[in-house]
């Protein structure tokens, strides 16, 4: 049997303008689409609040009736491969981390494990975790249609930005929350909502990103663990 080829909606939301890098890296992976057949289309906003771009094009992308969302952020560089692996893995909910902007330039991830001293990897380069960031991220629609029966009080009622079509996929899943002192982003506050609906993040750890700003933070978040902790599968 034939196996059916998904098809991906890339949603890029930018705070100013698209990073050149960020720009090449799309046009190499619309090549890669080309060739493998898969079918894709680009939904952009832009929108100095990070939250509301992350509704909007998520609503754009439920109304496409695609497959699977890849957000790419306006400022991550990668390779077709990482998102190729992202499709192997046939995961709901799966990223590829990106290092984080930092002043020192030391090396960090905004990712959080379950139990960081136990990290599975399986045998494609993937593990789970609990937490990650947005940037670089593969979700399947089911993981929409999950939240949107589990939490009808989140429906967007006033829009501006979309198509009375698409608005009725419009819920405020992507949106940051301060409570009892702790303040989360809205990439963590969506890792939480997906978690308590039944999903699991994963993560290719070994593919290579650059997160630009003031300059180019690049790495694979596997160059961070120990090798104690790394066991794969």
């Amino acid at each position: 049997m034939t196996k059916r080829v998904p098809s991906v909606c890339i949603s890029l939301p930018a705070y100013d303008q698209m990073h050149v890098a960020t720009c090449l890296s799309l046009l190499k992976l619309f090549d890669k689409f080309t060739k493998a057949k898969i079918k894709t289309t680009i939904n952009t906003f832009k929108c100095p609040y990070i939250g509301y771009s992350r509704n909007v094009l998520s609503a754009l992308f439920m109304e496409t009736g695609f497959d699977y969302q890849l957000f790419v952020d306006a400022d991550v560089e990668f390779e077709p491969d990482v998102v190729g692996r992202m499709i192997i893995a046939e995961k709901d909910f799966i990223c590829c981390p990106y290092r984080k902007k930092t002043p020192d330039n030391s090396v960090q991830y905004s990712v959080e494990f379950a139990d960081h001293k136990n990290i599975n990897i399986d045998t494609k380069g993937v593990t789970e975790l609990k937490r990650g960031p947005a940037g670089l991220t593969m979700i399947h629609r089911k993981v929409y249609d999950q939240l949107i029966a589990k939490h009808p009080d989140m429906k967007i009622k006033n829009y501006n930005h979309i198509s009375a079509e698409a608005a009725k996929y419009f819920y405020n899943f992507w949106e940051t929350e301060f409570k009892d002192g702790i303040w989360k982003g809205e990439d963590v506050k969506f890792c939480d909502l997906a978690r308590e609906a039944g999903f699991i993040l994963h993560a290719v750890v070994d593919g290579e990103t650059t997160h630009h700003g003031n300059m180019g933070y690049k790495g694979k978040l596997i160059d961070t663990f120990q090798k104690s902790n790394g066991k794969g599968n």
